[in-house]
């Protein structure tokens, strides 16, 4: 029944912005609470364990520190704004009943997606509850740090960015300086870096039920690389001449140079 009350409130969390998005007109804001919707699974499924011990702790604290940062960053650049173009593009398409198939196609849809990637902290949560022995703490500690060098990436990509976008003397040109020279895309390998870390921390235990949570990450990394992410910018910015240039001298998504013939 557990897993069953942690959908339960992750739903309601979901439910609460789509009311705040009919009364903006703007369903794009569901992008605002995805970060948060982890601190939400963190703290349900952390309640309902009725156990506490450091693996639990740790988690909660590098979910909390991303949800919260990405939210965080999303509020300030996209609550004022118009509703962004994907948005647009599905009202668009749903000539009948707007509200309610946004309801269940991006509000329900998003709460099952965020528990089905939350499931490392969900099975951390309800099942870790023995001491840690040293090499649970190697595999620990070597989370933490994936963690935190996808975090980093993240950061810095969203604030170099920032910073770049503010600039108008850059309006039509490619942000190619600091981690954006290192990957065309260092926003979604950070994403996707940070979720191996989150996996990695969920599976220290070393309880067979635990390593379904790498779903997870992989899930992510397949999405940002293949499906949603990458290919989408890579499409938008096809056929620019300064992007053409900047795709010989960077890597699509690790930040490995490539070899100068």
């Amino acid at each position: 029944m557990n897993f069953l009350y942690i959908y339960l409130g992750l739903l309601g969390y979901f439910v609460i912005w789509f009311f705040i998005a009919q009364h903006k007109k703007n369903n794009g804001l569901i992008d605002i609470g995805w970060g948060m919707s982890f601190i939400v699974t963190a703290l349900i499924s952390l309640l309902l364990s009725g156990t506490y011990n450091l693996t639990k702790f740790i988690l909660l604290f590098v979910v909390v520190i991303w949800g919260l940062r990405l939210s965080i960053y999303l509020l300030k650049r996209n609550w004022k704004k118009d509703e962004d173009f994907r948005y647009k593009a599905m009202r668009s398409q749903w000539k009948n009943h707007p509200k309610i198939r946004a309801f269940f196609r991006i509000f329900v849809m998003q709460s099952i997606f965020s528990y089905v990637i939350g499931l490392p902290i969900i099975l951390t949560n309800l099942y870790v509850n023995e001491p840690l022995l040293p090499i649970h703490l190697v595999i620990l500690s070597f989370g933490a740090m994936i963690f935190l060098i996808g975090f980093v990436f993240e950061v810095l990509a969203d604030q170099n960015l920032s910073k770049f976008k503010k600039n108008p003397n850059n309006k039509g040109k490619i942000l190619t300086s600091g981690v954006w020279s290192l990957t065309r895309h260092p926003n979604y390998f950070g994403e996707a870096t940070l979720w191996w870390g989150i996996g990695i921390i969920s599976i220290s235990g070393l309880l067979p039920i635990s390593f379904i949570g790498l779903l997870s990450p992989v899930i992510i990394t397949l999405l940002l690389r293949f499906v949603s992410g990458v290919p989408l910018l890579e499409k938008k910015y096809q056929n620019n001449p300064q992007y053409e240039i900047y795709k010989k001298n960077t890597p699509i998504f690790l930040p490995i140079k490539k070899k100068q013939p």
